[in-house]
């Protein structure tokens, strides 16, 4: 893995870790690196290498095969590794790095999201098109049906709603679990929440970015270079990018647009 020093935009280490790396979590209050592992052979257990953010050391905890997608509550300090093999999640205790529990889920757990105010795991499941919601203080599970071949979650701790990506966007009540379809293009691919402004923005294969107001659900699109497949956004400046191949289309996410193919603000090509 390697570490950027993000004011020279440099190479700064590289750290060894384990074989296959698929996503990667941080703690900020504990400086905490997490990097799922999937292995040289995905049937069998995976790891999680756990890096000190100081000092750049590194070690692994073992978790079950073909460990997915990582996420972290900072507030308690647990890491939660989606096991999309075995059908479970790895709950890790960041403070001795020992796995402390193993919350069985759907078939084919990938994405997972954590809503550190309420304490609350949400993990999509691909194959059985439902999300388990996990009670972080019990570690007890419940699952919510939404639509097939959920592959992205994203959670607004503000609001307490949670978006899942599948055949549209699923949104979860996060009081009472009770969901909502709002239409967001074909294969819906990942989430990005701007908190400031509750506006969720959602990539898709039909070369636009569908943007959904939080409080009403109401949407509109804006177009994107191709066909995005990855979302992020600046909370700072509203500054929205969407991710399709080699180029990014930069939206503005403050401007007050209402119509369809409202103005990016830039598109930096190939």
């Amino acid at each position: 893995m390697t570490v950027i020093d993000g004011r020279k935009n440099k190479a700064a280490a590289t750290v060894r870790i384990g074989p296959n790396p698929r996503d990667i979590a941080i703690n900020t209050l504990t400086n905490k690196i997490y990097v799922t592992n999937r292995g040289k052979d995905i049937s069998k257990f995976g790891v999680v290498t756990i890096m000190d953010g100081a000092t750049n050391r590194a070690t692994t905890v073992r978790t079950g095969t073909n460990p997915c997608s990582v996420a972290v509550n900072p507030k308690t300090n647990r890491v939660y590794v989606t096991n999309n093999g075995s059908n479970n999640v790895s709950v890790i205790d960041g403070m001795t790095n020992k796995t402390i529990a193993t919350v069985s889920t759907g078939e084919e757990p990938c994405a997972i999201a954590v809503n550190s105010i309420t304490n609350k795991i949400y993990v999509a499941n691909y194959k059985s098109g439902n999300v388990t919601v996990i009670d972080g203080e019990t570690n007890s599970a419940v699952p919510v049906e939404v639509g097939s071949d959920p592959n992205y979650v994203a959670v607004n701790p503000a609001t307490n709603k949670v978006y899942v990506a599948d055949e549209a966007v699923t949104v979860i009540d996060g009081d009472t679990n009770d969901t909502t379809a709002i239409i967001a293009g074909d294969h819906p691919d990942s989430i990005a929440i701007n908190l400031e402004s509750n506006r969720t923005y959602v990539v898709n294969s039909m070369n636009y970015v569908t943007v959904t107001d939080g409080a009403t659900n109401a949407t509109r699109t804006i177009a994107t270079i191709d066909s995005p497949h990855a979302v992020a956004v600046n909370p700072a400046t509203g500054v929205v990018y969407a991710l399709a191949g080699g180029s990014v289309t930069l939206i503005d996410g403050l401007a007050s647009h209402t119509e369809t193919g409202s103005p990016a603000v830039a598109r930096i090509p190939r």
